[in-house]
């Protein structure tokens, strides 16, 4: 079944041409750790090509600029953010917000795609003989070539929002928060302009959605496609199935494979025509390959697992990585499902940022 929930009036396949970047013969990692240092990792050679050294111990929460020529990376205590130049793997910029016995948390960021400002949401920690103070959290904009706090940003009817997720419009006019409903705000007057109220049923006959707003390393810009959850009110059953969000568009196409299963990890493949799934249960472990032009589960099969898995798909669409937790990836056969090998590093693995393409011209 393919259902489109949307208030334009376009009707859109999950799967066309250019939904997705087309399988490229390698791919490179940036792989976080437990030190200073951000891994640098080669797909092809599965070798670890080169390191970049941060200032702050344990870079983490790294996100990729819209250019994809600059890495955005947190550090372990949120108090530093620092900016490295994918080319030269430099770190060009940082900077904090903490001062004296006051202490601003980092918790949420995005930056605007014109690499001139960005979105952050902070919280204060002031430290008194005593006891700490928490205020926030606070919405604020910050001009990376100014260096300075440059407005504070209401928050939608004018009630803070922990956890909080942003992410800027591909032309950078719109600001979108993630809390409950989709809430998009004109970027340079933070007027809303518009509502996607999801945390309501989208349609006659249909439950809550629950879907990703997170693009994956083969999303197209402004697209994402992950798992969709919503109940079956009829038979008040959670159903499952895959959707592609598409924010600037305001429009959801998904279709359902049937009821919903704990299938957590998920990576769309190059081209946009597959996907995997990890079927993620204590004891029992199961690849799961969606075909995207035809909408239904094509394989599962059971493997070995890990406590803690994250999945990725490799640039020529023939591998599937398994990693998190520990310092391993495992490299499995995407056509068999079969353990290849394990590639080992000498520091445990933090989140990861791929870009499909060499790295060798830095």
């Amino acid at each position: 079944m393919r259902r489109h929930l949307r208030t334009g009036l376009l009707l859109l396949p999950l799967v066309t041409a250019g939904t997705a970047l087309a399988a490229q013969e390698t791919a490179t990692w940036y792989i976080g750790t437990y030190t200073n240092d951000i891994l640098v990792w080669d797909e092809a050679s599965e070798q670890v090509i080169d390191r970049i050294t941060v200032p702050y111990h344990v870079p983490n929460r790294m996100q990729l600029n819209a250019s994809k020529t600059r890495l955005y990376v947190g550090e372990a205590a949120a108090n530093h953010m620092q900016v490295v130049d994918v080319a030269s793997g430099d770190v060009i910029d940082e900077f904090t917000l903490s001062h004296d016995s006051v202490s601003v948390r980092i918790d949420a960021f995005a930056p605007h795609p014109s690499d001139d400002r960005m979105v952050l949401a902070v919280k204060s920690y002031m430290k008194h003989s005593d006891r700490f103070t928490v205020e926030g959290p606070f919405l604020l904009e910050y001009d990376l070539r100014a260096k300075a706090v440059t407005d504070t940003i209401p928050w939608p009817d004018g009630k803070a929002i922990d956890r909080a997720r942003f992410q800027y419009s591909s032309s950078g006019e719109t600001l979108y928060i993630f809390a409950g409903d989709i809430i998009a705000l004109d970027a340079d007057t933070r007027e809303e302009v518009d509502r996607w109220e999801i945390s309501q049923p989208m349609g006659p006959g249909l439950g809550r959605p629950d879907f990703d707003v997170t693009p994956g390393t083969y999303d197209e810009a402004g697209v994402v496609t992950s798992l969709f959850r919503m109940t079956d009110p009829v038979q008040n059953r959670r159903m499952m199935g895959i959707a592609r969000v598409r924010l600037d568009e305001r429009e959801v196409d998904f279709f359902t494979v049937g009821g919903s299963e704990p299938v957590g990890p998920f990576a769309l493949a190059p081209g946009g025509e597959k996907a995997y799934g990890i079927y993620d249960e204590i004891g029992r472990y199961e690849f799961w390959e969606f075909d995207l032009v035809n909408e239904r589960v094509l394989r599962r099969q059971p493997f070995e697992g890990r406590p803690r898995m994250d999945l990725r798909v490799s640039a020529d669409g023939e591998k599937l990585y398994v990693f998190i937790a520990g310092n391993t990836i495992d490299v499995y056969d995407a056509g068999t499902f079969e353990l290849v090998r394990t590639v080992e590093f000498d520091e445990d693995m933090r989140p990861s940022v791929v870009i499909p393409g060499s790295a060798s011209g830095r």
